[in-house]
Parts: structure tokens; C-alpha cells; sequence
């Protein structure tokens, strides 16, 4: 069983859905509303353990409810959290979301007690760090935690994975840390220098596959080994040093996208870690992600391991990626 220690955020999703996202200064009717767990690193170690792997998490809660349910929530999964640190000079983050009837959603973040995950803290889990065969991060905890800890797990010898969302600037020393870096085409052109971004906020425009890849490649260049590039709906593409191609999604009925990148994220890191060719990686995590789309809500829609293999068995005489 692979080991993989997720270092990241814990948030408490207030989720609300709706028949679309409101306008500047209107008032919408919502149709449901819930509060389920969230934060990209609490999504994320909670669909590692559910895909197979052991998995401990990382991060910092406030002393309050939202917190003490989290823990309860990844603890009842299978997660360890020992190195679940509870502060009190700030409360747990929250995630207010909005879904839409197409499945589609926006998010505000409040990062609360995860702005205090430091560099002490990795001090402190140093030695879980050491029995894990991959580390994973992403980008709702500082910056320069993520920077410290990618450059631990290297110096540690193990792989790294950074999903890098939302899509904040790293120190330039950090990239040659990370093996297996996860983004979407708009964080793409984020961490390209003096590229804009071709989409505007309200009507965006999706690059062609030629552009993705002079990008991708500017990347690898700074000492990345796998840029994979994720396109929802449309699958998405790895590229390395030397080689690239692309992978087809998995046809869903989607109810809510807020997890599905997460699983997917999760799904990667498991699938590499286990020793799965990247092709069959990318894979394993695109049906995993897909079927988070499947369920509201992000810690409630993450898939278990016997369903994306079910989903990989149903469709693999269809499957062209």
C-alpha cells in the first residue's frame, strides 16, 4: 500500500445551490443549502485514503466545531490525522460555494487557521514525511510553506506533487522540487512570465493544444518532470521532457464539479505512486475525477476505489486515451 502524506488546507463548505451565479447587486432564491467538509488538502486526503492509499494529512484547523468535525470527517475515512494541528489565533477555514443547475460552481475562501501552517509545523511532521512514498500540496496554505515543504519531501528523497490551485506565485527555487505539477490552463499561463491570460473573467477563451504545450514546456524547463494540464470536460494532456499526449474524459452525469478536481488530483498521486505507467495514471485519475462530479458537495462526492474501477472495467473497450 502506498503511504502519501497530503500537506494542505481544511475548510468547512457552506454550499448553496441555485439556477445560476447572481449578478453584481442581485438577489437569487437558492435551492438547498449544506455544510459539508472541504479545503483542497482535506478533499484530497480524504479521496487518497478512499482510492487505497494510506493516507495522513497535514494542515491546521481552528479550535472550534468546524474543526473538530473536520478531524471526526478524515478520521472516520481512514485518515490520519496526528499532524492535524488545532490553533487558536485564528478560526478553521471556510469555503462558501455556489452551485449551479449545470453543475458548475464559484468559491469564496476564507483561509483562517490555514495561513498558519508553517514551516515549524513540517518540523514537526518531519518524520511522517519520511515514512511517505509521495507528498502531495497545494496552494491554500502560504506560499512559502508549500516552497519549504516541496523542498523537505525532495531532500527526503520522495516524490512531490503540487496541484496548483489557486494559482499563487512560487520562490523561482522551488520548481526543480516538483516531480508531478497539476494545473489548469488559466494557473498554465499564471505561471508563465509576460504571457497574459487570452480569457477574460466573464467569457473565457480555451487555449489550443499548440499553445498549452509551449507552455508546458517553458515549465519543464525550470526542472518540473510531469506538467499535466487538466481541461474538465475535455480530458487533458501530460507533457514531459521529450513526449506528451492527452487523455479523453469519462461521460458523467454531472451534478456538481466543486471535488472533481481534487479526486482527480488524489487519483494521480495514488495511481504514480503504486507504480501505474503514467498513461494508466492519468487514467485511474480522470475516472476519479469524473466520478466526483457525480455527487454535491466535495468531501461527500469522492470516490471509492471499487467504483472508479468499476467505471475503468465499463468503459474500456470505449476508452481511445
Amino acid at each position: 500500500m502506498a503511504v502519501i502524506t497530503v500537506v494542505g488546507s481544511l475548510n468547512m463548505d457552506i454550499v448553496i445551490r441555485a439556477p445560476r451565479l447572481p449578478r453584481s447587486g442581485e438577489t437569487l432564491l437558492g435551492r438547498n443549502f449544506g455544510v459539508t467538509g472541504g479545503g483542497k488538502g482535506s478533499n484530497q486526503a480524504l479521496a487518497v485514503a478512499r482510492l487505497g492509499a494510506e493516507s495522513h494529512m497535514v494542515g491546521c484547523v481552528g479550535k472550534d466545531d468546524f474543526g473538530r468535525r473536520l478531524r471526526s470527517v478524515l478520521t472516520e475515512n481512514g485518515v490520519d490525522c496526528e499532524h492535524m494541528e488545532e490553533r487558536g489565533e485564528a478560526g478553521t477555514g471556510v469555503g462558501v460555494i455556489t452551485v449551479t443547475d449545470d453543475g458548475e460552481s464559484a468559491i469564496i475562501f476564507v483561509q483562517g487557521a490555514n495561513a498558519l501552517l508553517d514551516e515549524s509545523s513540517l518540523e514537526r511532521a518531519e518524520d511522517l514525511l519520511s515514512a511517505s512514498d509521495a507528498v502531495l500540496f497545494q496552494m491554500e496554505i502560504p506560499s512559502r510553506t508549500v516552497a519549504a515543504g516541496l523542498k523537505m519531501a525532495r531532500r527526503l528523497g520522495h516524490r512531490t506533487f503540487l496541484s496548483a490551485e489557486p494559482p499563487f506565485s512560487l520562490p523561482p527555487d522551488a520548481w526543480d522540487d516538483i516531480d508531478c505539477l497539476i494545473l489548469n490552463e488559466k494557473a498554465l499561463n499564471f505561471y508563465i512570465e509576460n504571457v497574459p491570460d487570452p480569457r477574460s473573467e466573464k467569457e473565457p477563451v480555451f487555449l489550443s493544444n499548440e499553445e498549452i504545450a509551449q507552455r508546458a514546456r517553458q515549465i519543464l524547463d525550470r526542472g518540473v518532470r510531469y506538467v499535466v494540464v487538466t481541461q474538465s470536460a475535455r480530458g487533458g494532456m501530460v507533457f514531459t521532457q521529450g513526449s506528451s499526449f492527452s487523455f479523453d474524459p469519462f461521460k458523467v452525469h454531472v451534478v456538481d464539479n466543486t471535488g472533481a478536481r481534487d479526486a482527480f488530483c488524489a487519483g494521480l498521486c495514488v495511481g504514480l505512486a503504486e507504480g501505474m505507467p503514467i498513461a494508466k495514471a492519468a487514467r485511474f485519475a480522470s475516472a476519479a475525477g469524473a466520478l466526483a462530479c457525480t455527487r454535491i458537495g466535495a468531501h461527500p462526492s469522492l470516490p471509492w476505489r471499487r467504483d472508479v474501477e468499476d467505471l475503468l472495467e465499463e468503459t474500456a473497450g470505449d476508452y481511445a486515451g
